[in-house]
């Protein structure tokens, strides 16, 4: 959902047939049927499938990525429909704009492909400049997709395609360029905590909502934690508190009116960061500070959702040019009380994003984090 340095996730479409069966789950990469191969970035921070048309694909969109895009041509697909409206959607610092259509995608699940008719927006204008992909595959809610579309993932679980109302994600252990090693894995339609997660999977649930929209969840505070020579921990509370996690944010966004304190509870500088007077150091990465957030609606001490993360797990070297220099852990969110989660948290978990039933109307959505097994570990 936010652009920044970090490296996007993407998933593979290719080329399939239009064998239809019923899967219970499925594991990607996922097959998109108009013979050509496709990358998609999964974004759970946005709902709307979109597709680079050849236009932009080819010229009229700026590519700095490195990433050849592939353009979708409607015209060369007969099963394409062109559904209308003209639509745009604004991300944090970019946009796409395009027309909706339909078109089949099939996946491939195991010695069978599963296929059907998904809505997506065929784009021919967008700034996404710097993503190495074709387009994006939303994951978020069907409440703020494009109109005339509907979410993959939910159009999956309404036409009873998937056997659970559930998505997995292990992100791998390379965030930089994972060449032909493909580790990562997206499950559509189930979840694989058994193959991933040492012990059991935390839920967080989401704020309720008459009509959900992202997976936002109540934030109720930040506790830094310092042990050099004796513990310390500073708990700061959030007002009025949400929070999102975006598997498209490539950062870890807290609210502005704490961030100077967040960063003094973990033994740095924020101003001297921001002013140029000091880069932080990679060697300043260590276990003896962490950070724990505290996620969902809780009025008592048992009842928090409690996330943590240590210092050498946020470490990411590069600031300033140096691999010595590591950029900050946190940036603001430019919003009171509100929090952005992205990669950088989410990536030293496997994460489940359950919707709760199939059916809207029964949604109790709520987002997993499984401590990672060592060997899946980075």
């Amino acid at each position: 959902m936010f652009s920044d340095k970090f490296q996007r996730i993407v998933v593979v479409l290719a080329a399939a047939s239009q064998t239809l069966v019923t899967a219970a789950s499925l594991d990607l990469p996922i097959l998109f049927d108009n013979s050509y191969t496709y990358r998609l970035h999964f974004d759970t921070g946005s709902a709307t499938t979109w597709v680079a048309n050849e236009q932009c694909a080819k010229s009229s969109c700026a590519n700095g990525s490195g990433y050849n895009r592939i353009g979708y041509n409607s015209s060369e697909s007969s099963t394409s429909i062109t559904q209308g409206p003209y639509e745009d959607i604004q991300y944090s610092s970019d946009y796409v704009a395009g027309d909706a259509s339909t078109d089949n995608f099939a996946i491939a699940s195991g010695n069978t492909t599963l296929s059907w008719q998904q809505t997506l927006l065929s784009v021919y204008e967008s700034t996404w400049r710097f993503v190495s992909a074709d387009g994006f595959l939303g994951l978020a809610f069907s409440e703020i997709a494009a109109t005339n579309t509907t979410t993959l993932f939910e159009t999956l679980m309404q036409r009873g395609l998937v056997d659970l109302p559930r998505f997995g994600i292990y992100f791998g252990k390379e965030f930089s360029n994972t060449g032909d090693v493909l580790e990562g894995e997206l499950t559509l339609g189930s979840s694989k905590e058994d193959v991933y997660v040492n012990g059991s999977v935390k839920y967080i649930p989401l704020r309720q909502e008459v009509a959900y929209q992202v997976w936002r969840t109540p934030f109720k505070s930040i506790t830094g934690s310092t042990s050099t020579n004796k513990t310390k921990k500073t708990t700061i509370p959030v007002s009025d508190g949400r929070a999102v996690f975006d598997t498209g944010a490539g950062s870890v966004f807290i609210p502005p009116e704490m961030i100077v304190e967040v960063y003094e509870s973990i033994g740095m500088n924020y101003t001297a960061i921001l002013g140029g007077q000091h880069r932080p150091l990679c060697s300043e990465f260590t276990n003896a500070w962490s950070v724990s957030f505290d996620f969902g609606e809780w009025d008592s001490y048992d009842d928090r959702y409690t996330i943590t993360i240590t210092g050498d797990e946020l470490a990411n070297p590069g600031f300033a040019g140096s691999e010595d220099n590591c950029y900050p852990p946190f940036s603001s969110s430019d919003v009171n009380g509100f929090g952005l989660f992205g990669t950088p948290l989410l990536h030293r978990f496997y994460t489940v994003w359950d919707f709760g039933a199939m059916e809207v109307d029964n949604y109790q959505p709520r987002v997993g984090f499984g401590q990672l097994k060592e060997e899946y570990k980075s």
